[in-house]
């Protein structure tokens, strides 16, 4: 190839490439998320909703200010979901007298909500499963992966996200007993 050739493959290159980088945010706004819209994360207060139980029954994150919660937003077709929620009851026996409370956000919205209600009912889950129909609050808190968690503090703050399959029991009783001793100084 001879360099003038090449020279001027080059500067079409950068010029396409430029071009790329001015017009791509005008050509595709609707990919990027809104400039006041960020995923909820540590240190920052968890965003505020309400959401109710398929029976109907509304549960709002603000009922819960002065009590650590547990987010657990979760599909019917996620095996880590479902691998993970039997811990999640086992630690939620053993600390819910003391005020600890989970919700289990179904993202209904890409679930199937007959499937998300006989899994939880055939489970016997204590913690109540609230529905996500319109994507709202998933959208809200930004989920792009099921399982996904958000650890709250009585305070309202969040002060764990684990995403996948990082939430374990011992995670989380090492986390409520650190809150807790908090609590009792």
């Amino acid at each position: 190839m001879k360099k003038n050739t090449f020279i001027a493959i080059a500067i079409t290159l950068v010029f396409i490439s430029i071009i790329w980088i001015i017009f791509s945010p005008i050509l595709f706004q609707d990919t990027h998320a809104e400039a006041d819209q960020q995923a909820a994360h540590k240190g920052f207060f968890a965003p505020s909703f309400t959401l109710s139980t398929p029976e109907g029954i509304a549960h709002s994150i603000t009922d819960y200010r002065g009590k650590p919660v547990l987010l657990f937003f979760w599909a019917s077709h996620c095996s880590v979901c479902k691998a993970t929620m039997p811990k999640i009851e086992s630690v939620y026996q053993e600390f819910s007298s003391l005020g600890f409370e989970v919700l289990a956000i179904n993202t209904t919205n890409q679930d199937s909500l007959s499937a998300a209600k006989a899994y939880f009912q055939a489970q016997n889950y204590s913690f109540p499963m609230l529905l996500d129909q319109d994507g709202t609050v998933t959208n809200q808190y930004l989920i792009h992966a099921v399982p996904t968690s958000y650890l709250i503090n009585p305070d309202g703050k969040i002060s764990n996200v684990i995403i996948g399959s990082g939430i374990s029991d011992g995670f989380l009783r090492a986390q409520l007993n650190t809150l807790f001793m908090k609590g009792e100084e």
